[in-house]
């Protein structure tokens, strides 16, 4: 007869791998989500941003879930493995899990791990794009308000010398000439 303990093992193993697995498919999506959006802000299509912004929502929040799942599943694991609570990771319980199952588990925990530090990359480029976007509208938008003070203002005069010349507000349409 089978002991308790390793069937409870056994089936908050299987708990754990389809929680990983989740989470690893999540995450594919959310890296396929952030590229669009990028192609989305560079091309200026704001539905496009409007409906991957949608999209990435839904997937953060079904992370979120499978995510508290996967915490449950692992605390329970461990408890079934008789591991401390307090100190229960992926790589301790995968120690404590026959050989296939341990490596199993650590090549789930590797490639979430991947694809989380590639979606922060990506989600941190997106960020720096629309950041530096709504900078140059900015900037912009003060040269054709005439509000950049960067700018140099200078005429000339008949005789040929340079002289300033007066705030005149936009910049878009220069009547000088």
């Amino acid at each position: 007869m089978e002991d308790v303990r390793q069937v409870d093992a056994r089936a908050g193993s299987a708990e754990l791998y389809y929680s990983l697995e989740k989470l690893v498919a999540l995450h594919r999506n959310l890296i396929g989500i952030l590229r669009e959006e990028y192609g989305h802000m560079a091309v200026i299509n704001l539905a496009g941003v409007g409906e991957t912004a949608r999209a990435k929502e839904a997937i953060l929040s079904e992370v979120w879930s499978f995510e508290q799942l996967r915490i449950k599943c692992a605390l329970n694991l461990a408890a079934a493995l008789g591991l401390d609570a307090t100190e229960v990771s992926l790589v301790k319980i995968a120690e404590q899990l026959p050989a296939a199952e341990g490596e199993k588990l650590r090549v789930l925990r590797t490639a979430l791990n991947l694809l989380v530090g590639q979606a922060k990359e990506l989600n941190t480029k997106n960020m720096a794009f629309a950041q530096s976007s709504l900078a140059r509208i900015e900037e912009m938008k003060r040269n054709a308000l005439g509000l950049n003070h960067t700018a140099k203002k200078e005429n000339y005069s008949n005789s040929g010398v340079r002289q300033p010349i007066a705030e005149q507000g936009g910049r878009l349409l220069s009547t000088e000439a």
